[in-house]
Parts: structure tokens; sequence; C-alpha cells
């Protein structure tokens, strides 16, 4: 109870200062676009828990300087929280002197060091459009990704979208997955979704990649004769149906663990990596018109 009424008493007060997160870019190009412009719900979400535990967050990016120089001033201005957001790479490897430090990073592509991480949880998303997109009438279900973001995601999107249809007892159709490699073109994606498309006639897409609303319409297929769902979108809704994945919550949950971290003087590689998964949830949009009215809200599990 006592404990109960601290923690009461410390969200009725103002936060007073309690120190900087440093939320470090892993960037090798000059100029290179900040990731808090890139991922800005993770960056608002993430400011926003700051502002409210009385910590001020500051962007540092190694397209400056180096990763050693940048330890160096976190040392000398007392920074040891360190929030890294997805990296620019899907295979990412970052050399800094750790064990000074409690680090969270957000998403899989940082692949060493293993820290803890935070993230959308991706596989239940995957089914959730699934399910959702079956229970609209659809039953072609198709899932259009590419092959740089199924590294970075550690594949969870194509493992739930192959379990929901297991489940169901369904035959998924053959995932188009797509590789912009050094000879790869816009073009030439253009031409192996057409030839997927016609192969395998889906009435409904759901996606990774952003390129699809374009190549449907390319072909002259509109959202009456193939509804398509995102995997990554807007609160809003509107026009794009599909599954928002709670950036900002993510951001705000990555804070928490950091903080918590920084409290138990936890720092350095974790021998045991822990993943903390924020939970998406469904938006309704004009490109997935229902054929049938649901009898109930599409379940969480």
């Amino acid at each position: 109870m006592l404990s109960a009424l601290t923690v009461y008493r410390k969200k009725v007060q103002m936060p007073y200062f309690q120190g900087t997160i440093a939320w470090l870019d892993n960037l090798k190009k000059s100029g290179a676009k900040p990731s808090s412009k890139v991922f800005p719900e993770y960056w608002a979400g993430a400011r926003e828990r700051c502002e409210e535990l009385g910590y001020h967050i500051e962007e540092f990016s190694s397209s400056d300087m180096s990763l050693t120089r940048i330890s160096n001033i976190l040392k000398a201005r007392g920074i040891s929280c360190i929030l890294l957001p997805p990296q620019p790479r899907q295979v990412a490897h970052m050399r800094m002197d750790w064990e000074n430090y409690c680090a969270l990073s957000f998403g899989f592509s940082l692949t060493h060091p293993r820290l803890h991480l935070v993230t959308n949880a991706q596989y239940r998303a995957a089914r959730l459009a699934v399910r959702t997109v079956r229970r609209y009438g659809y039953r072609r279900i198709g899932l259009v990704t590419l092959d740089e973001i199924e590294v970075r995601t550690d594949h969870n999107f194509s493992s739930g979208y192959l379990a929901e249809h297991r489940l169901g007892d369904r035959k998924p159709l053959p995932i188009f997955e797509y590789s912009y490699g050094k000879a790869a073109s816009r073009r030439s994606y253009a031409k192996e979704f057409a030839k997927w498309f016609r192969n395998n006639q889906p009435d409904a897409i759901i996606y990774l990649d952003n390129d699809v609303p374009n190549a449907l319409r390319a072909l002259g297929v509109g959202p009456d004769m193939c509804g398509h769902a995102s995997l990554a979108a807007p609160a809003e809704g509107g026009e794009l149906a599909g599954v928002h994945q709670n950036g900002k919550l993510v951001g705000r949950t990555a804070v928490d663990y950091l903080v918590d971290m920084y409290n138990r003087n936890e720092r350095g590689v974790p021998q045991t990596p822990f993943r903390l998964l924020v939970e998406g949830y469904w938006v309704d949009g004009e490109s997935l018109p229902r054929r049938v009215v649901p009898s109930r809200t599409a379940p969480a599990d």
C-alpha cells in the first residue's frame, strides 16, 4: 500500500528534472534524414513520456561524429540511458562500450549487440489482419512484402500470415516477396507483381510494401475488385484500411522500460534479452470495402 501511495504521489506531482536520455541514430552518411523524422510516432511517444517523467530526450547521430566520440560526449555529460531507433540497414552492428549504458533498441534490425527491444506485436498484427479481412467477406487473401522488411522484422509478419491460414484450416496463397537488389527496379517490380496477381487471383491483399496501391491501379484493379489493407496503416483510417502499429505507445513503452533499467542499475548487454511487444489495432478504410457485415468485432486472440 505504501508503494502504491508513493507511485500515486509521483503521478500527481509535477516531475522535476531527472536527466537526459540519448536517442542515438546509427547513420553513416552525412546529412542523412534523422530517425526522429523517419519514425515520427516512436519519437513523439518517447518525447511525450520523457516530459511526463521529468526527462529530456536529445538526438545524437553518427553521421556527424563517430560512435566513440558520441560515447565520450555522453560520459562527459553524465548521460547513461540510450534509445536506439530502427537501424537504417536491415542487419546492423554497433560497437560501443555498452557496459557503461542502459540501452534499449526498437525492432530487430540491430543484431549485435543483442539488447532488450520493444516493437509492435508484428506476428499478431498479421494474424489480426488476415482474420479481419476474412470476416469482411474475402477468401483469397494474399500477402505482399519485401525481402528487406522480412529481415528487419524477423519474419514475424509472414509467419503470422501463414499461421492464421493454418489455424483456419485454409491454404494460403504464395507470398509475393520482392527484393530491390542491384539489378532490380520499380519497373521489374511492377512486372513481377502483375505476374503474381494474374497467377493467384487474390480478392484481397495485405501488405508491408507501399507500392501495392500503385501497382493495383496500374493494373486497373480497384478496391471493388481486390481490397487491400496495410500492416502499417495510419491511426485515423479513412482511405487506407489495415492494422495501426501503435507507434506512439511503442515509444512510450520504450522510455518506461529504459527508466526502470536505470533505476535497477541494469547496464551493459543483457545475458537474456527481453522482447517487449505492443499490440496494434484494426482501422477501417475505403481500400477494403466490406462484402459482408461481421457478426461481431474481430477478436484479439
